[in-house]
């Protein structure tokens, strides 16, 4: 994973495929929570394959990328007609691929301007956090190397903050406890396990993109002031 989907810490994917050319190993990133957001050269990445999604830059949800290296071969996944370079039979979804071109290509021109105010606006909310909220934790390297989208905020447990997500969500502000992959799962998140096995804690993930505002933060905050 180059980036983790809860907490944003990046991994350095130079030093992995690295490790991985030193011992012969082929090497995937799932660089879902990336594409889009960091400019990728994979001619000289030392990786064999990555997958993104369109969703996550404002794309069409249900269609991804898989790309593999010219220097790797595996068999189809599906078979049958010769889509998808014969890796794939079946019908090409159409406006999708067009859809997800089109947004990695916006998100790539505009990617210096949007990547700078979306972490101004992640930075300015942890501030605020630490500024009106006893007791907060970030988890993760939030002022290192992190994603500008993602903000992983624990807050003390009590008897109100146990029910903060769903008081927010009642609230109109969108978060979640952790990724949308375990959303539902009743033992939480296993990477805030890992990192900071605290019960008394209770952790929530903030996301960010180019349509939020200053004004949304201070909302957020206010509210959270009142749900901790």
């Amino acid at each position: 994973m180059h980036a983790n989907n809860e907490i944003g810490n990046i991994l350095d994917i130079f030093a992995v495929g690295n490790l991985c050319k030193l011992y012969n190993a082929i090497f995937h990133s799932d660089t879902v929570q990336t594409v889009g957001h960091f400019p990728f050269d994979l001619r000289n990445t030392p990786v064999h394959f990555i997958t993104g999604a369109a969703h996550k830059f404002h794309g069409p949800k249900g269609v991804g990328i898989l790309y593999i290296n010219e220097n790797v071969r595996i068999k189809p996944f599906v078979h049958g007609g010769g889509q998808e370079r014969n890796m794939r039979a079946g019908t090409e979804n159409i406006y999708g691929i067009v859809g997800f071109a089109k947004a990695l290509e916006t998100a790539t021109a505009n990617h210096e301007a949007d990547s700078a105010a979306i972490g101004t606006l992640k930075y300015y909310m942890y501030e605020q956090l630490k500024k009106h909220v006893p007791g907060v934790a970030f988890n993760g390297d939030v002022l290192g190397r992190s994603l500008y989208t993602v903000l992983s905020v624990s807050f003390p447990k009590t008897e109100k903050s146990e029910m903060i997500l769903f008081n927010l969500d009642i609230n109109s502000i969108c978060a979640s406890g952790g990724s949308a992959c375990t959303s539902g799962a009743e033992q939480g998140s296993h990477v805030i396990r890992a990192i900071n096995n605290n019960p008394n804690q209770v952790t929530v993930r903030f996301s960010f993109c180019k349509h939020n505002t200053k004004e949304e933060v201070d909302l957020v905050v206010e509210k959270l002031k009142e749900l901790v």
